[in-house]
């Protein structure tokens, strides 16, 4: 019988990471934007104090590169010496984003902190009160062991009351992420670690539970492909060793999708309140909500959809409404599946119009040619030079709308 104890599992802090989004919406907000990775460690540091966790795991990217700004390290190491004075201790992998050789620090750490080697599995105790409760391994990353497994070298002593391992890579295949560390979970499943603690995939998830291999995401969300929640793990493991995983969210910004089907919309009005009526629902004290909303289906609105200029006028009369440091903005109206949303026309015979005709559309330069080789041109004389550049441009986007439509097909006919 050991003893009970917590733990909060974090990791991918990206602290100084460049917020990407799409333009200014008011200076307090962008103030909070470009802030946010420091608020949602905040915000892991006070959970951990409120929690009173023996320890805070954190499964490498603490920065979101070498040349990490002097304020990122700041906010870091203040965040670990309020730890400190709590008596929780730190244990760090170092990521790709910040492997060993490239750290450079400027501000000593506190006590409290570990940092794994980056050439050797190290094993550290875990202490209760005095006792050791738990032993954790961990091997940082180099650049010369990106991608090598460093699981493979994890060899857990047998005399563990419980084991864990920190580690900065990737369990089997994640489209569109770098194989960073990479290995599988029958190879995890093979070493006798009862709680594998995972960073580098941004989402978050629990790929095993016998054992526990956890991914607890990136603490803040960066642009609007990273939508919902983010935050972190605080485990709870038992006397008998059995292990609960609760996620709470830090992020102080969250990017948030929504969907709006025209069928249900009738008139502007209409839409108005529904956008309205999103933004409510996802409404939340002490978070900024970043918005972006999809629309599909096909409604009497559809044309005025499509309308750029209508678009970029209800995303400002949306952001007007909002007051305060905190709220929900909306900062992309898509209709990118209104080309292909119409029954009975195939959705990729609209895409291949919509790819030739664009592959057609090099620049302004490609619409003259196409023009000056018409027979209608020869016949205008010397009125063509009345024909500008902007001309040209407003034709070709109406005959490329106008093309999308008659391939949905027009219930408006005559």
């Amino acid at each position: 019988m050991g003893i009970p104890f917590r733990f909060i599992q974090c990791g991918d802090l990206h602290l100084g990471a460049p917020f990407r989004y799409l333009k200014s919406f008011g200076r307090s907000l962008d103030e909070a934007m470009m802030r946010a990775t420091y608020g949602s460690f905040q915000n892991i540091v006070n959970l951990a104090i409120r929690q009173r966790v023996a320890a805070v795991l954190i499964t490498g990217d603490i920065y979101d590169g070498a040349e990490h700004p002097l304020e990122a390290e700041m906010h870091f190491v203040r965040g670990c010496e309020s730890l400190d004075k709590e008596h929780i201790a730190v244990y760090i992998v170092q990521g790709n984003h910040d492997p060993a050789e490239s750290w450079k620090r400027h501000m000593p750490l506190p006590k409290n902190v570990h940092i794994f080697s980056s050439e050797r599995v190290e094993r550290v105790p875990l202490l209760v009160r005095g006792q050791e409760v738990a032993a954790i391994y961990g091997r940082s990353i180099s650049s010369s062991t990106q991608y090598d497994d460093l699981t493979s070298d994890i060899h857990p002593l047998r005399s563990d009351l419980f084991s864990i391992a920190l580690v900065h890579g990737t369990v089997g295949s994640h489209e569109g992420h770098d194989r960073t560390g990479p290995c599988s979970v029958d190879a995890l499943r093979s070493i006798p670690i009862q709680y594998w603690a995972f960073g580098h995939i941004h989402k978050r998830q629990i790929v095993s539970e016998n054992p526990h291999i956890v991914y607890a995401g990136n603490s803040q969300g960066l642009h609007r492909s990273e939508s919902g929640p983010k935050g972190c793990y605080v485990v709870d493991v038992s006397s008998r060793g059995t292990i609960e995983a609760r996620f709470h969210e830090t992020n102080v910004i969250r990017f948030a999708e929504e969907t709006i089907d025209l069928g249900q919309v009738q008139s502007v009005l209409d839409m108005q309140e529904m956008l309205r009526h999103k933004k409510e629902m996802l409404r939340k004290p002490g978070i900024s909500m970043l918005l972006t909303i999809r629309v599909t289906g096909q409604g009497p609105l559809l044309d005025v959809v499509r309308d750029a200029k209508v678009r970029a006028a209800w995303m400002e009369e949306s952001q007007s409404e909002e007051s305060g440091k905190h709220g929900v903005y909306i900062i992309d109206i898509n209709c990118e599946s209104l080309e292909a949303s119409s029954p009975g026309i195939a959705p990729g015979m609209v895409r291949d119009y919509v790819q030739a005709l664009d592959a057609m559309h090099t620049g302004i330069e490609s619409l003259e040619a196409i023009v000056k080789g018409r027979p209608e041109w020869k016949r205008l004389g010397s009125y063509s030079r009345l024909v500008t550049d902007t001309m040209l441009q407003s034709a070709y986007d109406r005959a490329r709308g106008e093309g999308i439509r008659l391939l949905q097909g027009n219930d408006h006919e005559d």
